[in-house]
């Protein structure tokens, strides 16, 4: 009978406080905004978003109160997490907030007890009041890191739009173009590059890009695109494209272009298709960088993939029907004699090989071209070749 009277007893001072709920709410309110986080409250939300967050967390407490201290209503917590979340207030804000109205609910309650000399009963309800308060803090954070993540998702959707148009030559005219760039905190001076990594069975083709760049002071914004990864970096001066080439080539998976530097974000779109086009320079399946414009030959072969197989066709004929493994070490010899200037003895070295061997490799390449290395034409005809087979997919 004890117990029972207590709970009618409890239930009753329950009652009065819902019954007084404007005027808590109005109370906590106040509370709240003189407490240790007022400002990030008084900032960043309105008294009257506070104060009808206020009232809905007051009247859901206390009805879970009455309901033997189990929470059968997250809405209103959940609705507090969102909203202080979108408006920018700090979550330990929010969480002091509660700890707050935990104690003001359990101030009024046990005033209230004294008065009817009910102190001892309301005792053992203590924890039920800071078991909801846990449950709702909970609920409030939960709301809030939903809120947070879906905040996240559309603040990368909408800077992966403003990228794509740069990129692709819809941002307008030059002002809207900076405007964008100082979005993406991208608007310095200049100079800008721009990255193209190919993406190879959906692996990272730049693991942790961003934070490779940062150490050489290159901000970045990137997007995927079509099988590959597009960045746009801002550098702090022109000798840090050196940098950057190296940063990029020690960790590229796959075949990264990088364009020539450009100092307007309106040439971001030629700059794309030099950086698109300098991927294709590197042979397929070779991971590494090229820059735009630093292999004419490979640039053309890239540019024209079909025209560089004729050519390789053309050149090398019979020597593109032998066995993989035959032809590939002929045309590794010429290429390493290419590398090393038409040197037969360097070339037996890198080789690993006599230097007849080498010479009788070279031969065997002039009976199936019937182009000699040793003459200015045909040698320079080879070297095309050469270049075109390594980047373009010949067929036997």
């Amino acid at each position: 009978m004890k117990l029972l009277s207590a709970d009618v007893c409890m239930n009753e001072l329950l009652d009065q406080l819902l019954g007084s709920a404007p005027s808590l709410a109005d109370e906590l309110t106040t509370e709240i905004l003189s407490g240790e986080h007022a400002y990030a409250e008084r900032a960043l939300l309105s008294h009257e978003q506070l104060r009808t967050a206020v009232y809905d967390n007051l009247c859901a407490l206390l009805t879970a109160l009455k309901n033997g201290g189990v929470p059968t209503d997250m809405d209103a917590p959940r609705a507090t997490g969102r909203l202080k979340a979108e408006h920018g207030v700090p979550l330990a804000a929010l969480l002091h907030a509660f700890r707050i109205g935990g104690r003001f609910i359990w101030d009024r309650l046990l005033t209230m007890a004294l008065d009817k000399d009910s102190a001892t009963w309301l005792l053992r309800r203590a924890s039920d009041i800071w078991v909801i308060i846990d449950e709702y803090s909970s609920a409030t954070a939960e709301g809030y890191h939903i809120a947070m993540e879906e905040q996240a998702r559309r603040d990368a959707s909408a800077r992966s739009l403003m990228l794509s148009t740069l990129l692709d030559g819809t941002a307008g005219n030059s002002s809207s173009a900076w405007e964008i760039m100082r979005v993406l905190r991208l608007d310095r001076k200049g100079p800008f590059l721009v990255v193209c990594a190919e993406i190879s069975d959906g692996a990272d083709p730049l693991s942790a890009v961003e934070r490779q760049l940062r150490t050489v002071g290159v901000q970045s914004e990137w997007i995927h695109r079509a099988g590959s990864l597009l960045g746009l970096l801002a550098l702090p001066n022109e000798h840090t494209a050196v940098a950057v080439e190296e940063r990029l080539g020690g960790i590229a998976l796959s075949r990264v272009g990088i364009s020539r530097s450009f100092t307007s974000p309106i040439d971001a779109p030629n700059a794309r298709r030099e950086a698109q086009l300098a991927t294709q320079c590197l042979p397929p399946g070779a991971p590494g960088t090229h820059v735009y414009g630093s292999s004419p030959i490979a640039l053309l072969a890239a540019a024209s993939p079909d025209a560089a197989a004729e050519v390789a066709h053309t050149v090398f004929g019979p020597l593109l029907t032998l066995p993989a493994a035959e032809r590939a070490v002929l045309l590794d010899t010429l290429d390493i004699w290419f590398t090393v200037g038409g040197s037969t003895p360097q070339a037996a070295e890198h080789l690993h090989c006599h230097r007849n061997t080498v010479l009788y490799r070279l031969k065997r390449i002039t009976e199936l071209t019937g182009r000699r290395t040793s003459d200015a034409d045909s040698s320079a005809e080879l070297y095309v070749a050469l270049q075109a087979a390594r980047l373009s997919t010949v067929p036997d």
